[in-house]
This record gives structure tokens, sequence and C-alpha cells, in this order.
């Protein structure tokens, strides 16, 4: 096996290790991990959700002896990140900027600068980002820059180029890039894309995304947009690079240049198994009336024509949204009542996430009696740290209830083995996000579940059928390890 390759497995560090501050010792594989980057100009730092992965890029943050570390993180973790630096950086009393809103100030003359990936689209901050050289840049979560097309977001930070003129991100001058996400591509290989050009662009060969896409994607039937703006719309086409391939040679590239990556099962062997649980609901009146709605009818036209229709970029909107929120709400007396039964059989506390707020609410007003504590898009960061502190703090709040992609990062909940998806994704990692909440490190209970509910014999069940099958392709890109040279 190529010995690049093999360092992005290990779970013990050739050499002693990097500086820490001693308040806690980091675990071997993240010396490792920490090792294998700074052998490299720059690290996409991939290890499966739980195992600390802050830490690691605070190892390199000390090895390198940083003097102004920028660090961009979604905006729920912003105060995390001060713990985190306290707990691992060697520097002497730290000075930590955070900025929370688009008018505070900014002090560049700090150790730390913390900023979200939406602030980068404002425009006095990121050209305040611009005028500084930064030693070090941390991404955390970086499958934010998932869209190889380029979002705003992807711009603010690679810079990108406008009728002739080049706008400048915020990784133009940079020391080295720490990269950190469990899922680099929480759907399909191409979602890393990005990643590897920013990293390392050599290691896929230069390769356009035109040719990253006929590397690894075989021809399938599926959708296509056509025209622009207002004359946009999608097409159906038997000719679409759709289906994913060669992905132990995508393996290869990203191990033996830009990613370091181990799962739980290799690097903590007393941390439970993981397992996703299906519990059926029976069809009541509402739940059929809900799958009478016409969205129902546009996705399942779509599902026939290409199973992979909802990947990126097919838009779930408009009709196909609407039905999805009047099913979730009709199925939340089901799932309440499936909750209240983990409850009475033993589970001390659970983890209770939704996409739709009036889902949320429902679950919260019929859940009351339980004292949660409740997180979504729109609480503010310190109230979301103070909710998940209480939930993991104290014995009285058995339940923390909240959207699921705000309640899927970096958050660490694992006073809970249950995780129950009231609403469960059909793009796998954001579940898997969810999972990850409780199956990480400190997690001391038997076992970590996920429970889904699913109406047997609908098309949500058979989507979710397809989910599962995208997360083995990804399995195939990341971890596969018996077809790796």
């Amino acid at each position: 096996m190529n010995y690049g390759v093999e360092r992005s497995w290990a779970t013990e560090p050739l050499f002693g290790g990097q500086p820490h501050r001693g308040i806690k010792m980091p675990k071997p594989y993240q010396f490792a991990g920490a090792e294998y980057a700074l052998a490299r100009d720059h690290c996409l730092v991939a290890d499966q959700m739980g195992l600390g992965k802050s830490c690691e890029a605070m190892l390199i943050d000390n090895s390198i002896e940083a003097g102004r570390t920028l660090i961009i993180c979604p905006a729920s973790l912003r105060l995390n990140w001060i713990r985190e630096i306290r707990l691992w950086t060697t520097r002497k009393n730290p000075t930590i900027c955070v900025l929370l809103t688009g008018k505070d100030d900014i002090n560049l003359d700090v150790d730390f600068l913390i900023v979200s990936y939406s602030l980068l689209l404002n425009d006095h901050i990121h050209g305040a980002l611009l005028s500084v050289n930064w030693d070090h840049i941390v991404m955390d979560e970086a499958h934010a820059l998932k869209d190889p097309t380029g979002n705003q977001r992807t711009k603010a930070i690679c810079g990108h180029a406008f009728r002739g003129d080049w706008t400048p991100g915020v990784i133009e001058d940079v020391g080295r890039m720490t990269l950190m996400t469990g899922t680099p591509m929480p759907n399909q290989p191409l979602e890393v894309y990005n990643a590897i050009a920013i990293l390392d662009w050599s290691a896929i060969d230069y390769m356009s995304i035109g040719q990253f896409r006929e590397e690894y994607y075989t021809f399938g039937g599926g959708f296509v947009t056509i025209g622009r703006g207002k004359l946009r719309k999608m097409k159906w086409s038997h000719n679409v690079r759709n289906v994913p391939t060669n992905l132990d040679d995508l393996q290869q590239r990203l191990r033996s240049s830009i990613m370091v990556r181990r799962l739980k099962a290799d690097v903590l062997a007393d941390l439970p198994q993981e397992e996703w649980i299906p519990f059926p609901l029976i069809a009541t009146g509402k739940i059929r009336k809900a799958l009478k709605h016409e969205g129902w009818k546009q996705a399942e036209r779509m599902y026939e024509m290409d199973a992979h229709a909802f990947d990126a970029g097919i838009p779930v909107d408009g009709a196909i949204s609407t039905a999805r929120r009047e099913l979730g709400e009709a199925k939340a007396p089901l799932v309440i009542e499936y909750v209240e039964q983990l409850l009475s059989e033993g589970a001390e506390k659970i983890v209770v996430a939704a996409w739709h707020r009036g889902v949320l609410a429902l679950l919260y007003d019929k859940l009351k009696a339980h004292n949660p504590v409740y997180l979504d898009g729109g609480t503010t960061p310190r109230k979301k740290q103070e909710a998940v502190d209480a939930f993991q703090q104290s014995d009285d709040i058995r339940l923390i209830i909240g959207q699921t992609l705000t309640i899927g990062e970096g958050h660490n909940l694992t006073a809970a083995q249950d995780v129950v998806l009231a609403e469960p994704d059909w793009v796998p990692g954001k579940n898997d996000q969810v999972l990850a909440r409780i199956a990480r490190i400190g997690q001391e209970g038997a076992y970590c579940r996920g429970h889904i509910p699913v109406v047997p014999d609908t098309l949500d069940e058979r989507i979710l059928g397809t989910s599962i099958r995208k997360d083995k392709n990804i399995h195939a890109a990341l971890d596969l390890r018996d077809s790796l040279v």
C-alpha cells in the first residue's frame, strides 16, 4: 500500500506527538492525524464525526507556531470554538475575537479570530480579513464548500473572476489551511472537488470540474438544467454522468495527497456501534391525506425517471417542500408517541430533530412534560450553547429538540444514546451528522441508535432506501480499504 495512504489510516504517531497545553491529553490517533497534516502544505482532516478534529487542528496550529489564526465555522459553533482554543492551544493567555454580527468591531490584532461562513459575505468583514496575512486558516464543517460551481460563500473563501476581474478570497495569502469535516462528500463525489482544488489541485492532475465528472461518473438517466434566469428549467436526459464510478482511484488520490481519515471502529474500540432503526408508522387518516398532496405526485414522477433526482442540483421546493412539511406534521403525533415510549422504556435522554418549524412546534408542545430545551436556525449562538450545556449537565432535562441542520453541526450531545429523526433527510450525510452528536468521544452508553419513522409502501420509504444506497457510494470513495494499493 502507498505509504501516504497507509499513514492516512494511522492510529499511532511515528514520533512523540505535537505540543499541547496539558489540560487534556490528546489521543494517539490525534497525534498521528496532526503528524500526517504537518507532512503536507495543507490538509483535509476528515476523521469520522465525533473523533475530535478540533484537537488535531490545534495541534497543527501549535506545531507551526502560528501568529495569527482565522477560524471559519458555522454560526452555531463560534462560542464552542473559544472552549476548544483554550483547551488545546499552547499560546499563553490567547487573545480571541469572535464576530457575532456584521456590526461587530473587528480586532485583527489577536491570536485567533472566529467568524461564521455567512459573515464572510459581509463586504466590510471580508475586506478586513483580506487586509492581513493569516498564518493558519481552519475551516470547520468544511463541506460548506461542497457546491462545485461555487456559491457566494465559496467565492468569498476561494475568490472568483467576474468579467475579467479577479476578486480574491480569504485564502489568497495564507501560510497553511486545515479543512475539517466528517462528511467531505455528504451526497456525492463531486462535492469534494473544491476541497481538493484549494488544498492540492495536483492530487487530481489539475482536472477541471468537467474532467472530474468524466473520471468519476458514468452515464445514467437524469435531469439537466437548461436555459438561464427566468428561462431556466429542468429537462430529462438519458445521457447524464450521474452514476459514481472509479471511486477506489479517488480515495487513493485523496489519502495519498491531502486527506487523513480514521473511523470510530479504528480508534475507539469501546465506542458502541451506531445503528439506524426504522420504525413503521400506521397510515392514519392525516398521513393518507398528506400523501395525496400534489407535491408527492411531482416527486413520484421525478423519482420514477431518476432515483437520484433529489441529489444536489435538483431543488426540493414549492409543492414538494409543502408535501414534505404536511407529511411531517401528520407523522408528528405518532413520533411523539414513539418518543414517549422510548422514555418509558428507560431512555434517559433523547435528541429529537426535524426539518420544519411547524413540526418542531408540535413536538415541543406535546413533549413539554419532559422539560425539553430547544434550538433552531433562529436561536442565537449563546442560547444554542446554553441549551446544549443544559441538556448535557441537567438530569431534569431529558430532551433536546432542534432543527436538523442546526442540531447536527458540531455539538456534543453524548448525554443521550438515542436520536429520533422526525423528518429524516433525503441526503444521508445530514442524517449521519445528527447521529454523530451522540456517537463521539465521551459517549459511555452501551449503544447509539438513530430512529427513523417510515410509512411502509410509500415514496417516502423508497427515497430513504435510495439514500442508504448513496451512503454506500460515499463509503466506497472514502473508507473502503481493501481496494487500495
